[in-house]
């Protein structure tokens, strides 16, 4: 057989395998591009570790949301993926298991399999800690694997040659790797691997009793009464943590994360009041200081940020935070007590230094602020803060090549943000741009950008007026 003959055969093989299999390759392109849609729509940093809102936001499945009314991410949450190597991990045990049940128990059977162990695996987890965030697809993909043993061991049995093949080896591998990553990273969760496992060997005992015919009513049934019971479940988990305080606490938090969002700070209290009469909460008690700052209510964003550091003395955030109060009030000296707190606490913290370089450039400390900026970069080459606080003080020093290299940038990384923009006008303003100028500080007010008081109050050439 000549090399085009070879590839040829090797074409149709591939071929005949997704023909065999469309479910398994639908559901592969479903988790690919809720993944890259992810990746796209919130930031690079999704690639390797989401933040818990984040996965939030994309529907994961957690508690106080599940149960509080969006109770679709029990479904949702098993597309959603909280990092490429948590993606590669499911792809590769779906490549492996899929065409394997679709080919066994045939695609509408398979798909049930899958869905319904994804549903119970969710449940799972909800039963097991309805206050952990919760996504990606090993709850069904278990289901698959439970699948697989079931029909080993109960239909054509183990040999110990089949248990060492390569592949089988491998398959092995990932689903160890899925449950060791489960144990330790947030957003995947072995109860939900458990509970799709027992649910996936369950229905393909079921299934395989009758493979000679194609889906019938007795499949149908099977497969409303599982759903039902689901349903039923879901329900005594929500009559089961409805008067929990801290699930009341949780929901009322997720009420006020798009209003904080949405720089609607007055309108988010009550919610933040309301979480944190239920339960003591850190983060709540950091976003209703930021929320009290942005009002200039700084006695009482004090007051929830001491709070904070009393529930977790060592937490840099709370400092990084408090700081923010004192700069916002003038109080230098003190911010950069806390920023210097918090990068003992965590000295990679890029955010605190480029906070305490921010607090030194509205000092006039312009070579101390563009230090602290190269050692937050050092740490996150792609933070536009830092690149944002770095530029405007080269612009104040005199620099204006490397202003212009620093924000535009940092107006290329943001997207949503307007500070480079409006910095970036400064510097088209001393070289007598007045058109570049007046672009940019629109683009800035568009972005709702709101400079402090030291920044406005900056001339053309930099100096204070």
């Amino acid at each position: 057989m000549n090399q085009l003959e070879s590839n040829s055969a090797q074409s149709a093989a591939k071929t005949t395998l997704l023909q065999k299999a469309p479910v398994t390759a639908a559901l592969f392109a479903v988790n690919m591009i809720v993944f890259i849609m992810l990746v796209c729509f919130t930031s690079a940093r999704s690639i390797l570790i989401p933040t818990e809102q984040t996965l939030i936001d994309w529907s994961a499945n957690y508690g106080s949301l599940t149960l509080g009314g969006e109770p679709w991410r029990i479904v949702s949450n098993t597309f959603l993926h909280a990092s490429i190597f948590h993606l590669a991990v499911n792809l590769y045990v779906l490549f492996n298991l899929g065409p394997y049940a679709e080919n066994l128990l045939g695609s509408r059977r398979m798909f049930a399999l899958y869905m319904i162990a994804g549903i119970t695996g969710s449940l799972s987890s909800l039963l097991w800690n309805p206050f952990q965030v919760s996504a990606g697809a090993s709850g069904a993909l278990f289901g698959l694997f439970g699948c697989y043993v079931e029909e080993s061991i109960l239909g054509s049995g183990f040999t110990t040659k089949e248990i060492f093949k390569p592949a089988r080896v491998m398959l092995m591998v990932a689903v160890v790797l899925s449950c060791v990553y489960g144990a330790f990273m947030p957003g995947i969760d072995n109860a939900a691997h458990l509970g799709g496992f027992l649910a996936g060997a369950l229905l393909s005992h079921y299934f395989r009793q009758d493979l000679k015919k194609l889906w019938n009513k007795r499949d149908s049934v099977a497969v409303g009464l599982a759903l039902t019971a689901l349903i039923l479940a879901e329900s005594g988990l929500y009559f089961s943590v409805r008067n929990n305080p801290q699930y009341l606490s949780r929901l009322e938090f997720q009420n006020a994360v798009p209003l904080m969002k949405e720089k609607k700070y007055k309108e988010a209290l009550p919610y933040l009041n309301s979480s944190l009469k239920n339960y003591k909460n850190l983060n709540t008690f950091l976003e209703r200081a930021s929320a009290y700052s942005h009002l200039e209510q700084f006695d009482k964003a004090l007051d929830d940020c001491n709070s904070a550091i009393q529930l977790e003395p060592t937490n840099r955030n709370c400092f990084i935070e408090r700081a923010h109060v004192y700069h916002m009030m003038h109080k230098e000296n003190l911010a950069i007590a806390d920023l210097d707190k918090a990068i003992e606490l965590d000295p990679k913290s890029a955010l605190a230094y480029n906070n305490r370089a921010w607090s030194y450039a509205s000092m006039g400390q312009y070579e101390k602020a563009i230090e602290d900026c190269n050692k937050a970069l050092a740490l996150k080459p792609e933070l536009h803060l830092a690149l944002d606080t770095r530029g405007l003080s080269y612009h104040l020093l005199g620099d204006a090549t490397r202003a212009m290299e620093d924000l535009n940038k940092a107006a290329k990384i943001s997207d949503k943000e307007g500070a480079a923009h409006f910095h970036r006008a400064m510097v088209h303003e001393s070289q007598g741009k007045t058109k570049e100028a007046a672009a940019d500080r629109a683009e800035s007010r568009r972005r709702q950008y709101e400079p402090e008081d030291w920044e406005t109050s900056l001339n053309a050439e930099g100096a204070q007026h």
